[in-house]
Order: C-alpha cells, then sequence, then structure tokens
C-alpha cells in the first residue's frame, strides 16, 4: 500500500451549508444540542458561527433539547430499555440533570410493567430456582438499565405467578 499519499484537505463549511447541514441532520432525526454541536464543529472550525446556528435553529423551534429528550426517552423505554441507561444515555448526549429528571417525571411510563414483561420473556416457562437462568436474567436486566431494586420485585411477581 502506498502510505506517501497527501491527505486530502478537509472541506469548509460556509454559513449557509452549515445551516443547510444543520436542517438535515434534523430532518432524519431529533439531535441534542450537543450532538448537533459536534457534529457541525466537525465540518467547520468556525465556532461562532456554529453556535449562532445553533441559536438560530432553537429560535425557529426547529432543535429543542426537552423534545429531544422525551422522545429518546419513549423510544428507549418502549424498547426495554431501563431507566439508569436511558439516563446514562441522555447524559453521553449531553443533557442537563434537570431536564432529564423533568421528562421521567413527565412520562407516565410503568418500569415493573417492563421488567415483568422481560423477565417473562427470558425465563418462559422455566422455573427461577435455577440460580444459572436466574443470574442470566439479572444481567440481562442490569445490562438493559433496571435497578436491583426493580430486577427483585419482578423476580418476585413472576414467581407468585407460577
Amino acid at each position: 500500500m502506498y502510505t506517501n499519499q497527501k491527505a486530502k484537505p478537509k472541506k469548509e463549511f460556509d454559513e449557509k451549508a452549515l445551516r443547510h447541514k444543520a436542517i438535515e441532520l434534523l430532518a432524519r432525526r431529533e439531535c441534542s444540542y450537543a450532538e448537533l454541536e459536534k457534529k457541525l464543529l466537525a465540518l467547520s472550525e468556525d465556532e461562532a458561527t456554529i453556535l449562532s446556528i445553533l441559536d438560530w435553529l432553537i429560535e425557529m423551534e426547529l432543535q429543542s433539547d426537552e423534545r429531544f429528550t422525551k422522545m429518546f426517552l419513549r423510544s428507549k423505554a418502549a424498547s426495554g430499555y431501563g431507566p439508569v441507561r436511558i439516563k446514562l444515555e441522555l447524559k453521553q448526549k449531553g443533557i442537563n440533570e434537570y431536564l432529564i429528571e423533568d421528562s421521567f417525571a413527565a412520562l407516565a411510563f410503568d418500569w415493573d410493567e417492563e421488567v415483568d414483561r422481560l423477565v417473562l420473556k427470558k425465563v418462559k416457562d422455566q422455573s427461577l430456582d435455577d440460580s444459572k437462568l436466574k443470574n442470566r436474567v439479572m444481567g440481562y436486566l442490569q445490562r438493559r438499565g433496571f435497578t436491583l431494586d426493580q430486577i427483585y420485585s419482578g423476580f418476585n411477581r413472576f414467581t407468585q405467578e407460577v
């Protein structure tokens, strides 16, 4: 392989192109402010222009961290993820703690019902008396972001049903 090739110069986007790219990114899916900022900074080093574009997007109500947080939370919860993991992912996406807590408070989601559904899915017609199965299901639920209290409560409800 020939390694002496010159690296292609990075294409520098002007304000109009950056604005268009930001709208294009938001048309595909909701993005947090921090995600959008990171993606735009990869296209241009003009931080002041990028910040003005992001402010414009907020003014035009094209970007909203509150809307993104609620959408992300509903989507992940419906996909079987627990509150611990969802909160962690939202923090990684640059969402403020108070916004995360407000969104969780506004969402009327039954985490116990979700734990019960996942336990039933994993256990099927087996018994939780088998410690290997119980540990496997517990690990699965922890990786999905459920607390130990939620998991043990789910196990108790499952054994009472059987």
